[in-house]
């Protein structure tokens, strides 16, 4: 080999370490998005399962308050009813 192929294939070879370089800093910033992101997708789950805890606690409330509507009405029906048979009771006598 003479000098002159040795000269251009030391240009070739920091041709290729920089390229090197520029990959690795690149794939280091790759590499903190990447964590970045498994951060955030992280703290999103932990988001939706207080969200998906606060939703059921919510249908359940909703539930709740239902089954105290209907009971309510029950109980209005049935004091009307006994309104309804004192007066009775009273204009008989």
């Amino acid at each position: 080999m003479d000098f002159q192929q040795l000269e251009v294939l030391e240009d070739r070879i920091k041709k290729l370490i920089s390229s090197v370089k520029v990959l690795q800093s690149e794939n280091d910033n790759l590499k903190k998005r990447n964590e970045d992101s498994e951060k955030t997708i992280r703290q999103l789950k932990q988001d939706l399962e207080k969200w998906s805890k606060s939703a059921a606690e919510h249908e359940t409330m909703q539930d709740q308050i239902h089954s105290l509507q209907q009971e309510r009405e029950e109980v209005r029906g049935k004091i009307e009813r006994l309104i309804s048979h004192l007066e009775d009771i009273e204009n008989k006598l």
